[in-house]
Formats: C-alpha cells, sequence, structure tokens
C-alpha cells in the first residue's frame, strides 16, 4: 500500500490500541487497498443508487459529486444509479482502484440508468447490509483527506474527497474512524448511521474521530 504522508502513517500506528471505542480495539492490520466508486457529472443532479458487493447492498439518494467506498467488502461488486430528473445532465459512474479507472459510464439521458462493476459480474443484488453501518463525510466540500476505518479487526486506509459515502460490509464489532485533514482544512462533517438511524455526529478540524457507541 503507497504511503499517503505522515498523517497517515501516525493513523497506521493508531489503529494499535489508540483510536479505537472504549479506548481499545486491538490490533487492527491493514485490509487490502479499496476500490472508489465515484458518481460524478454535473455538479447537484440528483440519483439513486444500489451498490451491492457478493454478501451486502445498500440503496441511497444523492447529488452528484459522491464517492462511494465499501470497507471490507467481498468482489465482485457493482453500483447501478438512476438518474431522478427528466433533464440532460450529464450522470457518470466509475470505479477507481488506485489510480486506475476500472470501469466507467456515463449517461444525459432523461432518468438514464448507469451501472459499473468490479471483480467480475454479480450474479444478483446481494441482500441488504445487516447491519448497515454507514458514514458519511459531508465536507469540507471537494477537499482531499486521509483517514482509518476499523473494526475490532481490520483497519482500511482511506484517501479521498468529500463528500464521501463509507459503508462498512459486515464489521466484527462496533467500528470508529479517524480523519485527517491538512493544516488549513477546516472542521470535518461526520455522520454515523446505524440501520438509518443517526448514532454519532462529529464536526471537528483538522482531524476528528467518530465512533460507534
Amino acid at each position: 500500500m503507497s504511503a499517503l504522508g505522515a498523517a497517515i502513517a501516525f493513523s497506521v500506528a493508531a489503529c494499535n490500541n489508540q483510536t479505537g471505542f472504549s479506548g481499545s480495539v486491538g490490533n487492527t492490520p491493514n485490509g487490502p487497498a479499496l476500490a472508489s466508486y465515484d458518481i460524478l457529472g454535473t455538479i447537484g443532479t440528483p440519483f439513486t443508487a444500489t451498490v451491492s458487493d457478493a454478501r451486502s447492498s445498500w440503496t441511497l439518494q444523492g447529488v452528484t459529486p459522491l464517492s462511494i467506498l465499501i470497507a471490507n467488502n467481498i468482489l465482485p461488486a457493482a453500483i447501478v444509479a438512476t438518474k431522478t430528473t427528466s433533464n440532460s445532465n450529464l450522470l457518470s459512474v466509475e470505479v477507481i482502484h488506485g489510480n486506475q479507472v476500472i470501469d466507467l459510464q456515463s449517461t444525459s439521458a432523461p432518468f438514464g440508468t448507469v451501472s459499473v462493476q468490479t471483480g467480475g459480474i454479480p450474479s444478483s443484488i446481494a441482500s441488504p447490509a445487516s447491519p448497515d453501518l454507514r458514514i458519511f463525510v459531508a465536507g469540507p466540500a471537494q477537499q482531499r483527506y486521509s483517514a482509518l476505518v476499523e473494526d475490532i479487526t481490520t483497519g482500511w486506509v482511506i484517501d479521498s474527497r468529500a463528500p464521501t459515502l463509507i459503508l462498512f460490509d459486515n464489521p466484527d464489532g462496533k467500528v470508529d474512524a479517524t480523519f485527517f485533514g491538512s493544516h488549513d482544512f477546516g472542521s470535518f462533517t461526520l455522520n454515523m448511521t446505524l440501520n438509518g438511524a443517526v448514532v454519532a455526529t462529529v464536526v471537528h478540524g483538522p482531524d476528528a474521530t467518530i465512533r460507534e457507541p
């Protein structure tokens, strides 16, 4: 895994009994690099989407741009996004792994639909995630950050831009995440939902930690 600078180096060290819920999460080695599912196009275009890996699925509504990552995902994985407007705004969905675009599809059709996948073609949409734990990084918009998201066994290193939706598939125990911004980053706006209910909200910067209660 490539280095993400001093901040992320600190975060990797911190995953050993420093940043976890209740003060300790044990030894959490890093998981493999995660793919990013980026929904782009005309800024502010509304959409609905279904994200699915081989084990779980999630449905959501949003506006472009939005980056989605699945922590602890099992390939193959796919995303289907549909515009909810009748205009000709562009809606694009791409899968990025490292610096490589794995798949890219776009539409400007009214109520157009696009789908992309990685790791093969899923045979069907998996059952809804249970538990359904999500972390939404609302801002600062378009500011790049690094993060460590972890359960009690594995930490996932993330390098992304807000807004970002992090989906944690089948967590082992409770989940926490520490986010790192640059010196002049401002404040993160974070919220964590569990099965649709908000369980934690944090506004802090340039670094911030959010934990499942």
